[in-house]
């Protein structure tokens, strides 16, 4: 597998959170008391998954090109003093 294809697999759970987050508002809108604070705190989960598989997408996909400082794991170059 390559690194476009496992973007292309997490650009499509950002697809099927960003619908999960949708139907989860729209539902919530109705609610009140404990299960619309518990609905919420699913909704701030959703939202961070998201956030991190779109990091992690955007990662993949720029890995070898100049956004590449955009990666998590950089490799420390040697300072000669």
């Amino acid at each position: 597998m390559t690194l476009q294809e496992m973007a292309k697999t997490y650009r499509e759970d950002e697809a099927r959170l960003t619908r999960q987050i949708e139907r989860l508002r729209e539902s919530s809108k109705n609610l009140c008391g404990a299960k619309k604070h518990t609905a919420n705190r699913n909704l701030c989960c959703l939202y961070e998954m998201r956030r991190d598989v779109r990091n992690i997408a955007e990662t993949l996909e720029n890995y070898y090109t100049d956004k590449s400082e955009n990666r998590i794991y950089h490799k420390k170059t040697q300072q000669i003093f």
